[in-house]
């Protein structure tokens, strides 16, 4: 399974594995260990639940700007990253943001997570600019966006695609609602109707 695939799932974890509730990051959470981070290698850094100090570490604690603090951090410092490496690194600081109540700085870290390259040999296949798209149309409550992105991943033959539409059918579902509530919310996070 690859890594891509692997991170849509942990992504998109039903809402029987629900995620933590947002902490007051200053007073609950650790800080970034920046230097340490820096000097990571980006796969250890980006998919790593384990090691203090990486994003997805902070999210699994409901530590959700300090995960984002962490991408943002590792963006700036580390090494430099791939168009793929670098757009995944935006939209996971955008979800961290999103998932902290901070709507406006996701709209904003989603500027960096549309790729211009083409898919390597080892991704699974996937319209990665749609999915993009429909988070930031969510975002920014622009409806139209999100549906049309939302319809456009149902009707692909790509289970990836399939998979991000699910996410994009439970925001669509609670579009007046906060991020964190359409994706946890079980009268949100439902099975879409087959297409």
């Amino acid at each position: 399974m690859s890594i891509l695939l692997v991170l849509v799932l942990y992504l998109q974890a039903s809402p029987a594995v629900a995620r933590p509730s947002a902490v007051d990051d200053l007073q609950h959470c650790p800080a970034v260990p920046v230097e340490m981070n820096a000097a990571r290698d980006w796969e250890d850094f980006e998919f790593s639940t384990d090691t203090p100090g990486s994003p997805m570490w902070y999210a699994d604690q409901g530590c959700y700007r300090r995960a984002a603090e962490a991408s943002r951090e590792y963006l700036t410092r580390g090494p430099l990253l791939g168009v793929r490496e670098s757009a995944i690194s935006h939209l996971h600081m955008a979800r961290y943001l999103a998932f902290a109540g901070d709507e406006a700085g996701a709209a904003q870290a989603l500027a960096g997570a549309r790729r211009s390259d083409q898919r390597t040999g080892a991704e699974i296949p996937l319209d990665w600019n749609a999915y993009v798209e429909g988070l930031y149309g969510f975002l920014v409550k622009d409806r139209g966006l999100l549906e049309a992105r939302l319809a456009r991943l149902q009707l692909s033959p790509n289970e990836g695609d399939h998979y991000n539409g699910r996410n994009l059918y439970w925001l669509s579902r609670c579009f007046e609602r906060t991020y964190m509530d359409a994706q946890t919310a079980a009268e949100c996070a439902v099975e879409p109707p087959p297409p």
